[in-house]
């Protein structure tokens, strides 16, 4: 009995000993399948999962091939979706009964596997390497997979090893689910970088296409308004009646309007478009702001305004700023000052303090609501819509104020009250000095000398005769000898044959035949020092530097004035 009831202990032991062994190594496949959860949920990818569903199989599995497929319920058979041996890339597995009993839940130990119907497809090299085989499988709401653990040696996997694989599937099934999510995220990002991509090359190509059109719209409305202007600007030299130079002036302030509408526009795609730049120079202000205000000086006497200027507290020093952008910002908000001032006055202002300069414009007119201060600066839109019947305009000339002073580092601010009147101040830092630079002294000196020679002889090289005819008109009157040509080949041709006898050549961009900037570059080729200036209703920045790279000298918008004409000239000869 002593004998018997010790090795009834000793059994009991033993057992005792196998379950704390097991339930060491329950702990320690729990603690593993806890571990392998948490970085699942960090994985990036579907690879990074299966590399740390591999690491921990293979904890507690001795195993050489780690092999998924997968396949949806539609598909009739299996593709490998993951595997670590690249042998196993790309192939494709039929459905047959063991992969179908795995999906259900069971788990296989398979000791002859190459001799199955799903393994029978492989080629000699890949079932050379499948000596034994753990499988089991997973549904999923959109797929179902079978994973493969392969051994390169017969009896590989012990029976203990289903039980185990069988702990694992819990962790196999989130691994899966994780993954399909993961491929269903990346190819929902995929599709929809794809469409922001092509969202933005059509946003692209329908900006370039809006530049373009308006661009060749600049050119088809400038070419008539340049002989408009022109011939009015030709009359109003000739006519001696009264009432025949108000008329004049009627249809010169018209066609003046319509050219600062265009020009609007174009300001506006130019700083769309990024091509909007500054360019300081040393400036007198006092002087430059005066200069800008004197153009309103007659449309503030025709409405009956008081239009008054206070720029005493400027000293007459030279300060460092865009002259022609600070000219554009004065002359854009005083313009809409007077158009929205029916009575009373106009009071512009200017100061510099701590190297600030704050130039306010304040008008007695119809004001603005508070809830609609917001939008002013807003392109096309102005205060009312009503606004727009009542007064005109294109509701661009604050937008592009407002660029302008922020391309200056400078902010804008309006206070206005209904039926009181607006005013807008506008800060914009400066730097300035006492005495004029040398090269400011150099351009004073040339300007108070001697003036450059003016050419007699000119050649215009126009596509449109009544353009030809008002630019004959406005050069003759000043004393110059002006022959006509009607495209770039017949200048190239005339220039081979008279070439010493022109002192200038005026170019349009746009002919028939043959346009300006080829004819140009086909004259620099014999003649490098004829001036010639181009002559263009293409008034984009890229234009102005192709007519440069071509090997022009001046540039000249239309509709020209006879002023820009001769200043054009007279600069290059």
């Amino acid at each position: 009995m002593e004998i018997k009831t010790k090795e009834e202990l000793n059994e009991l032991l033993l057992e005792l000993k196998r379950s704390q062994q097991r339930e060491t190594n329950l702990a320690l496949e729990n603690r593993a399948i806890l571990d392998a959860i948490s970085a699942i949920t960090g994985a990036q990818n579907k690879h990074q999962i299966f590399h740390e569903l591999k690491h921990t199989l293979a904890l507690h599995i001795d195993f050489d091939d780690f092999v998924v497929l997968s396949k949806t319920s539609s598909d009739a058979v299996f593709e490998t979706f993951l595997t670590s041996n690249s042998a196993f890339v790309n192939l494709k597995w039929p459905q047959e009964e063991k992969f179908i009993r795995v999906l259900s839940g069971e788990c296989i130990i398979l000791f002859e596997p190459t001799s199955l119907s799903e393994f029978s497809h492989l080629n000699p090299f890949i079932k050379n390497q499948i000596n034994s085989a753990l499988l089991t499988g997973i549904n999923t709401a959109t797929s179902q997979s079978v994973i493969l653990l392969l051994g390169n040696s017969k009896g590989r996997f012990p029976i203990s090893t289903r039980d185990t694989l069988s702990r694992f599937r819990p962790l196999l099934e989130r691994a899966l689910i994780d993954i399909e999510q993961k491929e269903r995220l990346q190819q929902l990002v995929s599709i929809r970088t794809a469409e922001l991509k092509l969202a933005q090359e059509k946003a692209e190509e329908a900006s370039k296409a809006k530049t373009q059109f308006l661009a060749m719209m600049s050119h088809e409305l400038r070419t008539p308004l340049n002989t408009v202007l022109g011939l009015i600007e030709v009359l109003e030299l000739e006519l001696l009646d009264a009432k025949q130079l108000d008329s004049l002036r009627k249809m010169s302030a018209s066609a003046e309007l319509l050219l600062v509408l265009i020009n609007d526009i174009l300001d506006l795609t130019r700083i769309e478009a990024g091509q909007y730049s500054i360019n300081y120079q040393w400036v007198e202000l006092n002087s430059l702001l005066n200069q800008t205000v004197e153009h309103y000086y007659t449309q503030a006497k025709q409405k009956e305004l008081e239009l008054l200027c206070d720029f005493n507290s400027i000293a007459n020093h030279y300060y460092h700023i865009d002259p022609i952008r600070l000219s554009q910002i004065v002359f854009n908000l005083i313009g809409n000052a007077i158009k929205f001032t029916l009575t009373g006055s106009v009071h512009v202002k200017a100061n510099i303090d701590n190297d600030t300069l704050t130039i306010t414009v304040s008008d007695t007119g119809i004001g603005i609501e508070e809830s609609r201060l917001y939008t002013l600066f807003t392109p096309f839109i102005q205060a009312d819509n009503s606004i727009t019947r009542q007064f005109g305009g294109t509701g661009l000339g604050l937008t592009i104020t407002k660029h302008l002073v922020e391309l200056m580092n400078g902010e804008i601010n309006v206070d206005s009250t209904l039926g009181h009147g607006a005013t807008f101040s506008v800060e914009i830092p400066v730097t300035w000095k006492a005495s004029v630079n040398s090269q400011n002294n150099e351009t004073n000196n040339l300007e108070c000398g001697e003036k450059p020679y003016k050419a007699q002889r000119v050649l215009v090289v126009e596509d449109t005769e009544t353009n030809q005819m008002v630019i004959k008109l406005l050069l003759e009157k000043k004393g110059y000898n002006v022959t006509t040509l009607t495209n770039g080949k017949d200048a190239v041709e005339y220039l081979k044959l008279h070439n010493q006898s022109q002192d200038a050549v005026i170019m349009d961009v746009s002919m028939p035949i043959m346009d300006g900037l080829t004819a140009t570059t086909l004259i620099r080729k014999f003649n490098q020092d004829i001036p010639i200036i181009a002559l263009t209703a293409h008034a984009m920045k890229q234009d102005k530097e192709d007519c440069f790279k071509a090997g022009m000298n001046a540039f000249v918008t239309k509709p020209i004035r006879s002023q820009e004409i001769i200043r054009a000239l007279e600069s290059v000869i």
